[in-house]
Formats: C-alpha cells, structure tokens, sequence
C-alpha cells in the first residue's frame, strides 16, 4: 500500500498487475479497498488495478470539507489521483453499493475515459428518496454519514446532468437483502432501470446472494 497527497490530504492506494487494461475499483459506504481483496488478486494477472480509500476511510488522512459529500467531489478526487499515479485511461470502473453510485457519476463526467463499468448491487439515482437509507444503505460513523447526507443531491444534479455514456455495463444485483418483499421488488426495479443507462447494458441477478456480491 502506498500514499499520495492530493487535494490537501493522503490518499491511500494500491496498485496491482503489470500489463492490461486498467481496472479501477470504489468501495461501498463507508467501506475501505480490503473489501475487495478476494476478487482483486486473480484479476491482478491479466489487467492492471487501483484500490483505494476515499478520504476519512480506511488508510486515508481525514476528509476535508463540508459535511455533505457530493458524487462530483468523488471524481475529482479520484481522478486527480489517477493521474497523480500514472494510470493512463480508459478505465474499466468496478463499483459496490455506494461506490457504484460514484462510478455511475465518473462515466457521465468523463466518458471518454470509460472502456466499461461494472456495478455491483449499486446505489442508483433513479432510488426514491429514503427509499433505502436505513435498508441497503447502512449508517457506521460520521464518514458514511457525510457520504449517505450527499446522496440525494447528487442523484438529482446527476440526472440533470450529462447522460451515462454507451459504453458496455454490467450490473450484477443480490437478491437476499433481508428487507421487506416490497423493498426487494422496489430494488430489483431500480436495478433494472440503472442497466437500461446504456444500450449495452446487462442486468445479471445473482440469485442467493447478500449485498456484497464481491465477497
């Protein structure tokens, strides 16, 4: 793990793989880069991958600013960091839970910098508001709360927004959430919608599974 400035504080990072595409993955609310240590060392032989904490996570140095934290904020962040490291585009964007909902925000900022995006059980602008915040959304500290607080104005500026680009999207969606069956049908829906962002966009049910897919 290494550690770079940007922005006015340290990010941590990982970089892994020698040759191949770039890969890059953002982690769920609150979560840090060890949530996806299971997928990310088989994918390390053939594509090269950034891991990284958002600031005030995990190795990060503390987060500054407001305490809303807005999508646009997230892809500043990371893109300055990407460049800061020397990992050229396009990228295939990897994202879990909330860390989708970002990924979603970098593909519409900065389409041409997008080979693909993979979104895994993810947070979607097309959720009505409170519908999950207690449910697929967990609070766990102050963090995640400036994170979860960011949500929903970020969902409307990104409809507003520039479209999602044509770019080839996977979205892998759980269908255990131990919420209610109301809940689950309202989630599957928003799934399906958030495939449908591009016209090469795939909607893959992984039947049994929890929300973090990836583990």
């Amino acid at each position: 793990m290494s550690r770079l400035r940007v922005g006015g504080t340290e990010i941590a990072f990982e970089k892994m793989g020698r040759a191949g595409p770039v890969i890059v993955f953002e982690s769920g609310l609150g979560e840090d880069m060890r949530g996806w240590e299971e997928v990310a060392r088989p994918l390390s032989a053939f594509a090269r991958l950034v891991l990284y904490d958002r600031p005030g996570i995990g190795q990060s140095g503390p987060r500054l600013g407001t305490r809303v934290l807005l999508a646009n904020t997230v892809v500043e962040q990371l893109a300055a960091l990407l460049q800061a490291i020397d990992a050229p585009p396009p990228y295939i964007l990897v994202g879990h839970s909330l860390g989708g909902f970002y990924m979603q925000a970098f593909a519409r900022n900065r389409p041409k910098e997008v080979a693909a995006v993979v979104l895994i059980d993810s947070a979607s602008p097309f959720e009505p508001p409170g519908a999950f915040g207690s449910t697929i959304l967990p609070r766990s500290g102050s963090i995640a709360a400036a994170e979860e607080a960011g949500f929903a104005p970020s969902a409307v500026a990104m409809l507003a927004g520039p479209p999602f680009p044509p770019a080839p999207l996977i979205v892998l969606t759980a269908t255990a959430h131990d919420v209610t069956p109301e809940h689950e049908a309202l989630w599957q829906d928003v799934q399906a919608q958030t495939a449908a962002l591009s016209p090469k966009g795939r909607l893959a049910i992984v039947q049994g599974s929890g929300h973090c897919i990836q583990n």
